[in-house]
């Protein structure tokens, strides 16, 4: 009766070793990968990309990208369906986008199915400099100090290393960040956003060619990123004027040469 008992108890499965995997079916496989998202995607917090919000988001940064760097011309007339094949976008997030863009005064109704590129005249142009003049100057003052210097030697040599002969993205990705991001560290939201908006005005202000202000331009940025290190507020400010009034000048100088649109 023992002996039995015991070949019975040797004839058992060998006890399984710790860590070794458990065996699954397809059929639990799929249940479990349905049950939880990736790990690496649910650790990184990862977005819906396909969410709506995220797609009108895309299409608004892809359409104000086009604007600010004058791809999309003032007065140029986007019909939806045609905007929407050539970004390769569905139509409703494109439409939700360009509905925000209208309302951010960067395009204007054509009609009832389409939208323009919102054209500024000089004389609006000419009165978003001075407007300018008195809140960017106020703004570098306000944030002396608040800026790490790590921060200005990126944005200069960002400057620097711009290329003499070409106005293309680089040259507006500094210009934005020299003129934003004192706004932003003025610790005055009202006064960075209505910044932000006269810039964009400005930047709607069509020309027949580039500005091709690029020397003077780097010359005048990097004076007002040396008076903000020096901690000098006043040097700041008259660097940051002298600047908006040499570019005020120029333009009036193309103007007389018919180079303005």
């Amino acid at each position: 009766m023992k002996s039995t008992v015991a070949t019975k108890s040797t004839a058992r499965a060998p006890a399984k070793k710790p860590g070794t995997p458990r065996k699954t079916t397809p059929r639990a496989t799929a249940a479990a990968t349905r049950a939880k998202p990736p790990k690496d995607a649910a650790a990184a917090g990862a977005p819906d990309t396909d969410s709506p919000k995220n797609l009108t988001d895309r299409a608004h940064d892809v359409v104000r990208r086009l604007i600010l760097q004058r791809e999309l011309s003032g007065g140029e007339v986007l019909i939806e369906g045609r905007l929407a094949e050539r970004l390769q976008m569905s139509r409703t997030p494109l439409r939700e986008a360009l509905l925000r863009l209208e309302g951010e005064g960067l395009l204007v109704r054509a009609n009832a199915r389409s939208y323009a590129v919102r054209r500024i005249t000089a004389s609006h142009y000419f009165q978003c400099l001075q407007v300018r003049e008195r809140l960017e100057s106020q703004a570098v003052a306000l944030a002396i100090g608040r800026v790490p210097p790590k921060d200005i030697d990126a944005l200069r040599s960002a400057i620097v290393s711009l290329e003499p002969d070409r106005q293309g993205t680089g040259h507006w990705q500094a210009d934005d960040q020299i003129h934003g991001l004192f706004a932003r560290a003025s610790g005055n939201e009202m006064l960075a956003e209505t910044i932000a908006h006269l810039r964009v005005l400005c930047r709607l202000f069509e020309v027949v060619d580039p500005f091709n202000r690029i020397e003077e331009d780097r010359v005048e940025h990097l004076a007002i990123l040396d008076a903000y290190m020096a901690g000098d507020p006043k040097a700041a400010e008259d660097a940051v004027v002298a600047h908006l009034r040499n570019l005020a000048r120029y333009t009036l100088s193309r103007l007389s040469n018919g180079l303005v649109i």
